[in-house]
């Protein structure tokens, strides 16, 4: 797991697929005025790739609660990438509500957001199709569901998922606020941080392939 290489193939991504926003002065931020699929699929990844460094840097000191809630972050945007760039260069209605759905969240108007968020079972079928090629492969959708619900334990902080962290060793047993001091623990989830790094590469390098970017698509193969 090279992060420093996966945050350089993200940042060319970036640059070769959708270049530089501008500076807005009267809000004070920078945003991309041209609102199309390329430039969600890019920030998608670009907050994958940003999400790995919390999970290791979690994982690392056994914020395994925190640690789940952004995996479940990092997952969703690789999962978008696949919805987004599933028939690219066509667009279906349901990526061009996606699309609008995601613009409509600028500093001054996320919260008067109009559009329907597509469904979650909607962007999961599209990742499991361009994954697999079958156009209906339930059991691998089923899997992919479950995964879903388990990480969403630990972003809306289910019970069994705060459990997780109790422990030590008696009579000094406690909630490990400070983080779970485990190393056979840390270990075990450092597993799902390299699967993580995995997943957000192959949608990058999906990305790469959709947008014609033969030669960061063939780094990225080499990196795989």
């Amino acid at each position: 797991m090279d992060l420093d290489k996966l945050f350089s193939i993200t940042e060319k991504l970036r640059i070769q697929a959708i270049g530089e926003p501008v500076w807005i002065p009267e809000n004070g931020v920078f945003e991309y005025t041209n609102q199309c699929v390329e430039v969600v699929a890019v920030l998608k990844a670009i907050r994958a790739a940003q999400g790995m460094k919390s999970l290791y840097l979690l994982c690392e000191n056994g914020l395994f609660i925190d640690m789940g809630a952004i995996y479940r972050c990092v997952s969703d945007c690789s999962a978008d990438i696949y919805f987004l760039l599933e028939q690219y260069p066509k667009i279906s209605r349901n990526v061009e509500k996606f699309v609008k759905a995601f613009f409509e969240t600028t500093i001054d108007g996320y919260l008067n957001v109009e559009t329907e968020h597509i469904p979650t079972k909607k962007i999961h079928s599209a990742m499991v199709r361009t994954l697999t090629g079958i156009n209906q492969d339930e059991e691998t959708r089923t899997r992919v569901l479950n995964i879903y619900k388990t990480f969403c334990g630990y972003t809306h902080a289910n019970y069994s998922h705060i459990m997780q962290i109790y422990g030590g060793v008696p009579p000094d047993l406690n909630f490990n606020l400070p983080g779970v001091p485990s190393t056979r623990q840390r270990e075990m989830h450092m597993q799902l941080v390299e699967q993580a790094y995995f997943s957000v590469l192959y949608s990058i390098g999906f990305a790469a392939y959709k947008f014609g970017l033969t030669e960061l698509y063939r780094e990225v193969v080499q990196c795989c």
